[in-house]
């Protein structure tokens, strides 16, 4: 009799044991994978606190972040099939759908953010955009404010093929460098260079905003072939990111302790650059900008595309991320106000 209960309760323990087991691999199958590529800046804000605050564990992803210097890059990566999101300038996706990728954009991240910059000693030679003429311009090929400075040349009169040289150069760093050792009269860079370049001697001459006010940046891109393989996934991704909007906007300290884990700046020059009046965060795709950017980047002969971009970009995941959010929180207001927005922006 012994012996029997002996058994019954050792067959007990191992059942116990494989259903346990099967529940953690159950588990662990339903984590999705998904590689992010990212730049280090502060303008990726929501996706540094969705990682950290677990917005994106919650939706049972695993996001892995790979950082890359520029746009150009990251793109690269993607298009190889090395990454399943990136989420960088506004610029590189359209020269790669301009050239027949089959890219869709699906989110915000940052707008606006950019700068150009020279040597304190120098500033008061460039208090129009017209100075500019004659001189070397460095800047970060494909970048967002690459294309801003560009065109606000292009609507003063200048032409940037050949009225001014033109440095594309590989880093935001190393654009700084060449202005520092007069390599370049003028740098275009991004938050929060620009607060770094003024602690090293440089001092910021004109924004983004002023030429292309509320113009996007860095937005969440994505191959179209990823897109129809695995929408839910990427609903969860933006549902990460609109509550880490939520969290910067009641928690901006907090907020900034997250950022600094993966950008290597001051407290005080993340703070500056993420709630700085030139600068706007914001997971909303805005599809009118989006359409805004790719008629100028074909008015000053960036690209040369008669492809529709409307075919590129796809704001439903977004929508029914915020949707499902507001149902479960309708008092909300960062996400009343997010729904504000979408309407004007988006439908």
């Amino acid at each position: 009799m012994l012996n029997k209960l002996l058994n019954i309760m050792i067959v007990a323990v191992l059942l116990t044991a494989l259903v346990s087991t099967s529940a953690l691999a159950d588990s662990a199958a339903e984590t999705k994978l998904i590689r992010l590529g990212y730049l280090p800046t502060t303008g990726h804000a929501l996706t540094f606190v969705a990682k950290e605050q677990g917005f994106f564990a919650d939706q049972d992803l695993d996001v892995e972040l790979s950082q890359f210097p520029n746009s150009a890059d990251g793109y690269n990566a993607l298009t190889a099939g090395k990454l399943d999101v990136i989420a960088m300038g506004s610029t590189a996706p359209a020269v790669y759908i301009s050239k027949g990728t089959d890219l869709k954009y699906i989110g915000g991240l940052m707008g606006e953010g950019a700068a150009a910059v020279t040597l304190a000693d120098r500033a008061s030679e460039f208090d129009d955009i017209t100075a500019f003429k004659g001189k070397t311009i460095a800047t970060v090929r494909m970048s967002t404010g690459d294309v801003v400075f560009r065109n606000a040349m292009h609507e003063a009169g200048i032409d940037w093929e050949k009225d001014v040289t033109i440095q594309e150069l590989k880093s935001p760093s190393i654009v700084m460098d060449a202005v520092k050792t007069g390599k370049a009269d003028v740098g275009i860079v991004w938050l929060p260079y620009q607060q770094i370049a003024e602690t090293q001697g440089l001092k910021v001459i004109l924004n983004s905003d002023t030429f292309s006010p509320e113009h996007p940046c860095c937005r969440f891109v994505v191959s179209t072939a990823t897109l129809d393989s695995d929408r839910d996934s990427l609903v969860k991704f933006e549902t990460a990111l609109i509550q880490a909007y939520d969290y910067i906007k009641t928690n901006p300290d907090e907020s900034v302790e997250d950022v600094q884990k993966y950008v290597d700046f001051d407290k005080t020059v993340i703070a500056d650059s993420i709630f700085s009046e030139h600068f706007n965060f914001s997971p909303d795709p805005n599809k009118k900008a989006i359409e805004e950017w790719w008629e100028m980047m074909n008015t000053i002969g960036f690209i040369s595309s008669d492809e529709d971009i409307d075919e590129h970009i796809d704001t439903s995941i977004y929508k029914e991320a915020l949707d499902n959010l507001i149902a479960q929180q309708p008092d909300n207001e960062n996400f009343q106000d997010l729904l504000e927005v979408y309407e004007e922006n988006d439908e």
